[in-house]
């Protein structure tokens, strides 16, 4: 799975300082594109970077047979695997033949590491201050790397980059939706003190600005509230796809970093912080601790199936924490949610389902207890039918009545 990363962070904070460190450090380079500037039409072809008359760094669109650089590096590549080809037998419209985008990941990484492959990161600057039109054009750029129907090289990476877009942000921007930053690993880029101030060090900034700003570290950025990108992650399947792709990818990139950055507890906090920044820092903090706990929660076939005795289930309840136990209950809803109306055709089974529920319940400790009780009072199965009314009797009565429910449900109650 590819993955495009998306860097937020305020105006001025190093976005594109930190792409130029790792392309510095990998013998390649950066091109940027400022999506606030281009108007509709002007993406015409490949990005191309190429410097003025007057010394300075210019960038414009140019049809993809006519940037050189790329395609010579394509073919070397290539021959070098596979030998020479015709002149003629170079590239045939819109047909890459040099590619190689399907070769093996581990001989990807052997051809970054050995100098072998010079990479470029593609970055798109501004990606959410840009015309509507613009906006949908650079997208599909970022998500396919495709442009005009060509397919760019894999040593060719993107990365978008924006400002704040939440409800109170102080940027202008086209905010987007859940649905298309789920396509992307956001990354929120902060600033910290002493970063910058090693970061100024080895770029020549002036002494006394470094030392002002060492005895005064609340002068290097604003701190106001609307600078910052507060937007709130969310898990999905796409999400977890993600997420598995950076840990399964971990061990094979070890060689890109030193033997301090490999330290075993480094690389977990790093870990922990990409999983985070893809599905939020709750399920990210669940995940990581299910991987070292000891006990597991209990699935639903072991409480309401045969799996486990009475005295089996209640005995592993009691000795289960407090976390695991409401995880086995919150397991334990959606099963009933999705299930109920399958149960209920059994009227024989559907009574033994209630008995085991019942039992479940009585082993658990009075505050989840309470909290299982409250969840399924605010719950309807797929059919739409209030859960509670449905096990009333597994409850005890002085627990429903704690239970703040509408008058409909307490009548439903008291009619059976």
């Amino acid at each position: 799975m590819s993955i495009t990363p998306l860097l937020s962070g305020r105006h001025g904070i190093g976005k594109t300082a930190i792409l130029k460190d790792i392309a510095r450090d990998l013998g390649g380079t950066v091109i940027t594109i400022e999506g606030g500037t281009l108007k509709e039409g002007e993406i015409t072809g490949l990005p191309y970077q190429y410097q003025a008359p007057d010394g300075s760094i210019a960038f414009k669109f140019l049809p993809y047979y006519a940037v050189d650089r790329i395609q010579r590096q394509e073919r070397a590549l290539f021959e070098s695997l596979h030998g020479a080809r015709t002149q003629g037998d170079q590239l045939d419209g819109s047909e890459n033949r040099y590619s190689m985008n399907d070769i093996d990941p581990q001989d990807k990484i052997n051809f970054l590491l050995s100098g072998v492959v010079k990479p470029v990161i593609v970055l798109i600057d501004e990606i959410n201050r840009t015309e509507n039109t613009v906006y949908r054009e650079l997208m599909n750029i970022l998500l396919t790397k495709e442009v005009n129907g060509y397919r760019f090289p894999w040593w060719v990476f993107f990365v978008g980059a924006m400002n704040p877009s939440t409800q109170n942000s102080a940027y202008a921007t086209n905010e987007m939706d859940p649905a298309q930053l789920d396509r992307f690993l956001k990354l929120k880029v902060g600033t910290d003190v002493d970063e910058w101030l090693e970061y100024g060090d080895a770029e020549g900034i002036d002494p006394s600005i470094l030392s002002f700003v060492r005895e005064n570290p609340a002068c290097l950025v604003d701190n106001l509230r609307e600078l910052e990108d507060e937007e709130k992650v969310s898990p999905s399947p796409r999400g977890w796809d993600m997420v598995d792709t950076i840990l399964s990818s971990e061990s094979m990139l070890r060689s890109f970093f030193s033997d301090a950055e490999n330290d075993a507890a480094v690389v977990r906090e790093d870990m922990k912080q990409l999983v985070s920044a893809k599905l939020g820092s709750t399920v990210a903090a669940m995940y990581f601790a299910s991987l070292v706990a000891q006990e597991k929660p209990l699935d639903p076939s072991d409480v309401l199936g045969s799996n486990l005795s009475l005295a089996e289930m209640e005995s592993r309840l009691v000795a289960m924490s407090v976390a695991k136990r409401v995880q086995t209950c919150n397991l334990l809803l959606g099963h009933l949610k999705d299930n109920v109306g399958f149960m209920r055709l059994d009227a024989s089974g559907f009574k033994r389902t209630k008995k085991r529920l019942s039992s479940f319940v009585s082993a658990l400790d009075p505050s989840t207890k309470l909290l299982f009780a409250q969840k399924v009072a605010g719950a309807t199965s797929n059919e739409g039918e209030n859960l509670l009314e449905l096990f009333y009797d597994v409850f005890e009565r002085d627990l429903i009545s704690a239970l703040d429910l509408s008058d409909q449900t307490r009548r439903a109650i008291e009619a059976e």
